[in-house]
């Protein structure tokens, strides 16, 4: 028999095998003095919990047991780390907005060089951007009124709203005003208008920035050539009996006239229609633009309602159509516009004052 082991079953109630106990032990100089590891893994423990020892050529051998386990079998799942989930996770994400991307980058077009490498790594920068309020226009104010009033710049205005050269306020929409003072100080915003015609005679497009003046028709009337000087072309007052509101800047791409809301609005020249529609885009409501010739064009817009088509030929002091506020406008009034080649320039010099501009002379 070999000595006792301490997970022995048969072992005494009042024996306590703990490691402080030398009973618990036992070395080379016990039982198994002079036998090999090999016969050792050939013991097994009887019923009675004393060791025996087996031959070692009777092959494997198979213990006996109670079907109780000598420890817990199940081993609680070793947690991750919160850093390794996050990773995990983040990686994940990172996967699917690159195949987002990777088909169309955010704010890229179909025409755009941006990666979407880059498009991706952009979206994950935070970018510092203006700070800024939002204030609902009212009627009768304009961008240069909500620059004075907030006491902030009227490029400021025009680049946080992105609107373009020209482009006026409508009653009911909320703006972004920048609380810096300085912010847009020299911003200037662009032009969408269209100056030159691949043929070289009129355009009749789909608004009236891409209405093109060209070379007139044959039988169209025209416009006195004045060969540059502007009071030569021999322009009429578009708003007769109206008041000065305000006029040309970098901004505001033409005069303001106002009178009472339906007052007739006559042609400025002679010239053709080449535009007379609604431009729902780009603010100018109910408009008409007239290719007077010679490089001259004028335009009229916020009517209630127009009294020519596209394409008719008019002369000068016709009736066009009825003043109005339509489009982006915050009260009645004719936003005219004169145009040499299709850029707009100031309309007050080829009139001898505001008296001219805003009634008519004969």
């Amino acid at each position: 028999m070999g000595k006792r082991h301490p997970w022995s079953r048969g072992r005494d109630d009042d024996e306590h095998f703990t490691d402080a106990n030398p009973r618990n032990t036992w070395n080379d100089n016990d039982a198994w003095e002079g036998e090999s590891r090999s016969d050792r893994a050939l013991a097994a423990w009887s019923g009675g919990g004393a060791l025996e020892k087996l031959p070692s050529d009777t092959g494997p051998v198979i213990i006996a047991g109670d079907g109780v386990s000598m420890g817990n079998p199940f081993i609680k799942r070793r947690e991750r780390p919160l850093t390794m989930r996050i990773t995990a996770i983040s990686l994940m994400a990172a996967i699917i907005v690159t195949g987002i991307f990777a088909i169309t980058p955010m704010g890229a077009t179909g025409a755009s060089q941006v990666t979407a490498f880059q498009a991706l790594a952009g979206s994950l920068v935070l970018q510092k951007g203006p700070t800024y309020f939002l204030y609902t226009a009212q009627p009768g104010e304009d961008v240069e009124s909500l620059a004075k009033q907030f006491h902030v710049q009227i490029g400021g205005i025009y680049e946080l709203n992105g609107l373009l050269l020209g482009q006026e306020l409508a009653i009911g929409t909320a703006y972004k005003i920048p609380n810096d003072r300085n912010y847009g100080a020299n911003y200037r915003p662009p032009t969408f208008v269209v100056t030159s015609s691949a043929g070289g005679g009129n355009v009749f497009g789909s608004n009236w920035w891409n209405s093109v003046s060209g070379t007139p028709d044959l039988e169209s009337p025209c416009a006195p050539d004045g060969h540059g000087s502007p009071l030569a072309y021999k322009l009429h007052s578009p708003n007769w009996g109206s008041h000065w509101v305000r006029g040309f800047s970098w901004y505001h791409n033409g005069d303001d006239l106002a009178a009472q809301n339906g007052n007739t609005i006559h042609a400025a020249q002679s010239g053709q229609v080449i535009w007379a529609g609604y431009d729902g885009t780009n603010g100018l409501g109910w408009s008409v633009k007239i290719n007077n010739c010679n490089h001259i064009s004028t335009l009229y817009g916020h009517m209630q309602k127009l009294l020519v088509k596209t394409g008719a030929y008019v002369l000068m002091g016709d009736p066009i159509g009825l003043e109005g506020s339509t489009g982006w406008s915050t009260g009645p009034h004719l936003h005219f516009m004169v145009e040499w080649d299709n850029n707009p320039i100031d309309p007050f010099p080829y009139f001898t004052g505001t008296a001219a501009i805003t009634n008519y002379v004969s």
